[in-house]
């Protein structure tokens, strides 16, 4: 196996520097160097290198269009960003352009090596699961839900955890492995396998740690975690929030990647704040739950986040879900499909008794109280969110009464 590099960088120095950390790989062998972005692409579509590292301060054209035209040059070639600082804005920029990595200068031989070992593997596997799977992949639908707010507080791990849970229930998961899984993407502060009362024994830092060397379903699986009462699978977050940097877009595509190939649903639980990773998974995601509530403040945030997605991706994959719907705060519903010039997908009620003994308990509601009205509507919710592509199981939805007050608190899990 011979791993084809080309280093892309204005100072003969800086490539040097490269060309020796990569030396220290006998199968990297580095086939060119381009000194601006307009050699680069040249270069890259003639010499056709399995991964290109590209300076982000590279003169000639900007890096985004660099990597785009690269990706048009080449496609079959991976393209490595190194800039200087964190820049996470930038970062998603380049990772939406067609990167499929950014490394922050000084970079260390060891990640350098691995990123390019990582890429390479990846995209090998990509190749043969292609080759492979076309015809099991075009009879099964798979569907990646990511739920999302902008604003903490809204229920947003709640309501993930209970879809996730009716869903797999309701397919049967006991018996048939494999149909949905839940992944907390809350890489700082996850709380699914608390609100789920698990002790789990991995969680996606330790995949991380496997994943430059590639991986796969097997390995995935290794690392899930199975909620006994629903069959649900679980990849819970870091047990520490200085974990949470060894995740990398790279690591969540991989792992939404092969999850697509082995569940039929996977639901993706992502934190409020629009990081590279959270983008990822709107990305790879079939449907985006975008979670509000009626409060001024979220709603402002939810109409922002709105405008964001919209020039992202296209409409219909966008969902709009109110919680505490019913909560008596001099908002309406009506003034809620107002302000977002969009119609409400579901409106689930208030029930703060139920909601916060759940929490405590470590019960999703929708199996500890599934005849009331808040589970009645997330279970409706979830057979939705499939397209009826799984029949309802015992918690299946009836109509909707009144709900009492939502007194939600996120640390009530403590």
């Amino acid at each position: 196996m011979t791993i084809t590099v080309l280093v892309a960088d204005a100072k003969a120095v800086s490539r040097q520097e490269i060309e020796t950390l990569l030396g220290r790989d006998r199968n990297i062998d580095v086939v060119g160097d381009a000194r601006d972005g307009r050699e680069a692409v040249e270069m890259a579509r003639s010499l056709r290198p399995a991964v290109v590292l590209l300076d982000g301060s590279i003169p000639g054209i900007d890096a985004i269009t660099a990597v785009e035209s690269i990706g048009l040059a080449s496609p079959d070639t991976g393209v490595v960003v190194l800039i200087e600082g964190a820049d996470h804005d930038l970062m998603r920029r380049l990772m939406r352009a067609g990167a499929r990595d950014c490394l922050v200068k000084p970079v260390a031989g060891e990640d350098l090596v691995s990123t390019v070992n990582g890429i390479y593997q990846t995209m090998v596997k990509q190749r043969e699961g292609h080759s492979q799977t076309a015809t099991p992949a075009a009879t099964r639908t798979s569907h990646i839900i990511a739920v999302y707010s902008p604003q903490g507080g809204s229920g947003k791990s709640m309501l993930a955890s209970n879809l996730a849970v009716a869903l797999a229930k309701s397919t049967g998961a006991t018996t048939n492995k494999g149909r949905v899984c839940l992944v907390d993407l809350n890489l700082q502060f996850g709380d699914i396998d608390l609100m789920l009362n698990l002790n789990p024994e991995n969680t996606i830092a330790g995949l991380a740690q496997k994943g430059h060397s590639g991986l796969d379903a097997d390995l995935i699986e290794q690392y899930l975690t199975v909620h006994e009462e629903s069959g649900l699978r679980i990849l819970v977050a870091p047990s520490t929030p200085q974990y949470a940097e060894s995740i990398t877009v790279y690591i969540v595509e991989q792992i939404l990647t092969v999850l697509r190939n082995s569940y039929q649903i996977i639901i993706v639980d992502t934190p409020s704040q629009l990081r590279d990773t959270t983008l990822a998974a709107l990305d790879a995601a079939t449907t985006i739950v975008l979670l509000t509530t009626l409060d001024l403040l979220a709603l402002h945030k939810t109409r922002v986040a709105l405008e964001t997605l919209r020039q992202l991706y296209p409409g219909e994959k966008i969902q709009i879900v109110l919680n505490r719907a019913n909560s008596e705060v001099g908002i309406t519903v009506q003034d809620v499909e107002a302000s977002l010039g969009m119609p409400m997908k579901a409106q689930i009620p208030s029930d703060g008794r139920i909601v916060v003994t759940s929490v405590n308990e470590g019960k999703p509601l929708v199996l500890s109280a599934p005849h009331t009205n808040i589970a009645r509507r997330i279970t409706t919710l979830a057979q939705e969110l499939v397209g009826g592509d799984v029949a309802p199981g015992d918690n299946g939805a009836q109509p909707e009464g009144k709900g009492g007050l939502f007194g939600w608190k996120r640390g009530a899990k403590r």
